[in-house]
């Protein structure tokens, strides 16, 4: 699947006999497709069982387009399996090209040095463009991000990678679970940003004692493991109060003692599968690809987190970020109208 600006392949593998998780895999994956120099490519495997693998790609070209048309090239070694195989492929994407919603905002968030230029959502999600003068690399705050409302439901749109030049700073913000199609219909579209002031260093220093600490004090609902009660720097506290799970759904039931507060809690919730001792490669739960929210209508303060796209079988791990317990490092923004 092809967009202006980014590309997704997902490659099936079976195997006759079972793939062995417990070695490293030292698999190669190219993806060859136009002549632009995609900006960025990620990877990531996915065991569905013993006996199949899924591989994804995505590249990102933020500065060129990829063509509607063309000839595609796929090439896959497995050395550990002396596998080594190339395919062709003639492709179309001038459908998923005419999917998009595109705006023009060019607005200033004042809590802020950050200028939001541009808006568009495609197939493979929402990404929105912005631009701040140029600052040091430890200087720069590096958790803030925005909500995405799309009629009731929000969607969590994270910092995606930033580079600079004389002219200062270029960057994105992006949520893959905010799709066209989840917007098409919708006529009231916004931006709340979350400004955050926190740096580099305090990440770090925050990162580096967390790892001394374990939970000790989780509960398990549903085979899904998590801390029921958060606590925030200036006192106030947040909780878990109910999860429910379905065959491939989750919703997570939280608030805190004030929207602020409430509003991070659940745009910084996110759930993985529990790690399985012993394998080396085991399957991974993208959860900002399928995490929306939106307001508990029995609770004025509480909202729901909704997770789709989960295997009913496994066992999950909820967890917030650390980092919103300093609640006073945050403003939350005026709300920006985004019209189609």
């Amino acid at each position: 699947m092809a967009t202006n600006h980014k590309l997704k392949a997902v490659v099936k593998v079976e195997s006759t006999q079972p793939f062995d998780q417990t070695k490293n895999d030292t698999s190669i994956v190219q993806l060859l497709y136009g002549e632009n120099h995609f900006g960025g490519q990620g990877m990531s495997s996915n065991y569905i069982d013993d006996k199949t693998l899924l591989i994804t790609i995505e590249q990102d070209n933020n500065d060129e387009q990829f063509p509607e048309k063309g000839e595609l090239r796929l090439d896959v070694v497995f050395p550990n399996y002396k596998v080594n195989i190339g395919m062709d492929a003639s492709v179309d994407f001038s459908e998923s090209f005419k999917n998009v919603l595109e705006k023009d905002i060019s607005t200033k968030i004042p809590e802020s040095d950050c200028t939001l230029n541009k808006f568009e959502s495609d197939v493979l999600g929402t990404t929105i463009t912005y631009s701040e003068p140029d600052k040091d690399h430890e200087d720069r705050f590096v958790d803030s991000s925005m909500i995405l409302k799309a009629g009731d439901r929000m969607y969590k749109i994270r910092s995606s990678g930033s580079s600079s030049d004389d002219e200062g700073i270029k960057g994105t913000y992006e949520s893959k679970a905010a799709t066209y199609d989840r917007l098409k219909d919708q006529k009231d579209i916004s931006i709340i940003p979350l400004v955050s002031d926190i740096t580099w260093d305090e990440i770090r220093k925050t990162y580096k004692d967390n790892n001394r600490k374990e939970d000790t004090n989780k509960e398990t609902i549903n085979n899904v493991s998590y801390v029921k009660s958060f606590d925030f720097s200036d006192g106030s506290k947040g909780e878990i109060s109910n999860i429910e799970r379905n065959d491939n759904s989750v919703k997570v039931y939280c608030k805190g003692n004030s929207e602020k507060a409430s509003l991070l809690m659940a745009s910084s919730l996110n759930m993985y599968y529990q790690f399985i001792e012993g394998k080396v490669n085991y399957s991974n739960y993208e959860s900002d690809n399928y995490m929306s929210f939106y307001k508990d209508p029995n609770d004025a303060l509480g909202y729901i987190v909704e997770f789709d796209n989960v295997e009913k079988d496994k066992a999950l791990e909820l967890s917030f970020s650390d980092n919103i317990k300093q609640i006073d490092r945050y403003k939350v923004g005026n709300e920006i109208q985004i019209s189609k």
